[in-house]
């Protein structure tokens, strides 16, 4: 055993040693480094008299912490703050947060100002090549310049033959329920009959999902399962680049639910099964050869007019053209399908509010054949109905997260209404507002937590704070094709089924609770809690 002397002796050699006093020193400078961007961040920064949490301020760790680790709870943390800092406040080192709707439109603002996305949404979508991950200004018009045609007012309208098509399975899917008695799951028949709507539209595929009798179920836990992985690739934004990367093969080796949402990704693009999800693809000459396949059809695909726009070939890409059939596939879906699912709640938990609902209804199409398919231009006038899905909008935003912007040549300002104090935002600030906080402010919607129609016919102007599809150049270029799902299917059902009270044919809430369509967390359209199958029903009656 060596002796005191011995060691003491040893202890200097080891300390001086050169390696340990390059890495002790590396060390030093790292925390050095931190520390100065820290307080720089705090106490220097263009953002540093923003209020808000000094550790939200310091360091992306205190967001991911709320987003990532405790499953997507941020939301409720940033209302937190507001209601103890104010309209205003710093939620991130780059990113202020407002909570005020008065500020919409200047975020949020229109042609002839320029406005991107921020890097964490862009991550969060996988800065996948699609006009709906497109941050740069420019680049991100040219791409909607090429959809916008197919969602404009007049064009949706002319799919209401379409609507009507699912419409009419959804009531024969209940019809069969009711011989034999079992429970029907609503959330899962709309998101199939969204689905099956956007798919023929974009693709020219017609019932994918009613053709089946699961109503493709595992595709849709499939796609929810990689919803999860929402906050994750907003703060490790290479892991989805490598998995984009990877064989489809190996991907479904890792997670083998994903097989199922890409035999759907490919199954709904039968003009080119050489499309696929996960990896690069072949150039969709097949379609080209065959364009007039499509050209020469009443309704034109989605994918055809972009083939024929005046996009330059490399956004004609198939790998491009793949990714943005996924968007549209899950934009198309989950939004509508989660609001009708919510408001379908809400009427057969609300006897009151639904009887109110099918009066107008009656009164406005006395023919019972009629009802059950109404035309768009008779319902869309109905005030009661317009109230119904304006409040199913707002307490149930199709995306729960916050929206980010980015002003890259102005600086703006915001004034605080409470104490007139003004707070400079320099150009390239990333600033965001949220749907849920927007539509429960109290002072606006008494009561916000609770479903009543009424406040939108009492207050007309609050239709014009509608934040859920979004504002201005990057609005969501679905709204209409949504309005005319919501109106028409919620119409048509409730125009035929009375609630639990009613003398005919009726639906009643089986095994649902308001926790099956409450928003709890906010992984985009995953919302409510774990362990909920949906909102179900039971059909009675004649």
């Amino acid at each position: 055993m060596p002796s005191e002397t011995q060691i003491v002796g040893i202890l200097p050699t080891q300390i001086s040693s050169p390696q340990l006093l390059i890495w002790r020193n590396l060390a030093a400078l790292v925390i050095i480094y931190y520390t100065c961007i820290v307080i720089y961040r705090l106490y220097f920064g263009p953002l540093s008299h923003i209020p808000g949490r000094k550790l939200a301020a310091a360091t992306s760790l205190y967001a991911m912490y709320h987003d990532l680790i405790r499953g997507g709870q941020y939301n409720w943390e940033i209302e937190k703050m507001h209601q103890q800092y104010g309209p205003i406040i710093r939620i991130a080192p780059e990113e202020v947060h407002i909570n005020d709707p008065s500020f919409t439109d200047i975020v949020f603002a229109g042609p002839g100002h320029r406005r991107e996305k921020g890097q964490r949404t862009i991550n969060g979508l996988g800065s996948s090549p699609t006009a709906i991950a497109t941050r740069d200004h420019d680049l991100h018009k040219s791409r909607r310049a090429a959809l916008n045609p197919f969602f404009s007012s007049a064009n949706i309208r002319r799919l209401e033959p379409m609507v009507h098509d699912v419409l009419g399975q959804i009531t024969q899917r209940l019809e069969t329920a009711k011989k034999t008695g079992e429970p029907v799951n609503m959330s899962l028949l709309y998101r199939a009959a969204t689905h099956d709507l956007i798919a023929d539209y974009a693709f020219g595929q017609g019932s994918v999902c009613f053709s089946r009798e699961d109503l493709n179920q595992p595709y849709f836990q499939a796609y929810h399962e990689m919803v999860l992985t929402w906050h994750f690739g907003c703060y490790f934004p290479w892991f989805s680049h490598i998995v984009r990367r990877l064989p489809t093969s190996i991907v479904i080796s890792m997670v083998p639910s994903v097989k199922q949402f890409v035999s759907m990704i490919q199954a709904c693009l039968p003009f080119s099964r050489f499309l696929a999800f996960f990896s690069a693809v072949q150039k969709i000459d097949k379609i080209k050869a065959n364009s007039s396949e499509y050209s020469d059809a009443e309704r034109p695909t989605i994918f055809h007019g972009l083939l024929q726009s005046s996009l330059p070939e490399s956004e004609k890409d198939s790998t491009r053209l793949a990714e943005e059939a996924s968007v549209l596939l899950s934009a198309g879906t989950d939004s509508s399908a989660n609001t009708l699912s919510a408001i379908t709640y809400h009427l057969l938990s609300n006897p009151r509010i639904l009887q109110k609902l099918r009066k107008e209804l009656i009164d406005a199409i006395p023919d019972k054949s009629e009802r059950q398919f109404p035309r768009i231009s008779k319902v869309e006038a109905l005030p009661y109905l317009s109230a119904v899905i304006q409040e199913g909008l707002r307490l149930h935003p199709a995306v729960s997260g916050r929206q980010q912007r980015v002003a890259p040549t102005e600086d703006l300002t915001y004034t605080d209404p409470s104490n007139n104090k003004t707070y400079k935002l320099p150009r390239g600030t990333v600033m965001s507002m949220n749907p849920m906080l927007l539509s429960r402010r109290k002072e606006m919607y008494p009561n916000p937590g609770e479903y009543r129609p009424e406040r939108f016919i009492e207050n007309p102007k609050l239709r014009n704070f509608n934040f859920t599809f979004s504002k201005g150049t990057r609005v969501c270029m679905g709204m209409n094709l949504a309005y005319q799902e919501m109106y028409v299917i919620l119409a048509g059902l409730f125009g035929r089924f009375d609630g639990g009270d009613g003398q005919g044919e009726r639906l009643e809430l089986y095994e649902t609770d308001r926790g099956d369509v409450e928003i709890v967390r906010d992984l985009v359209t995953e919302n409510i809690r774990n362990g909920s199958v949906g909102v179900r029903v039971v059909v009675k009656g004649q």
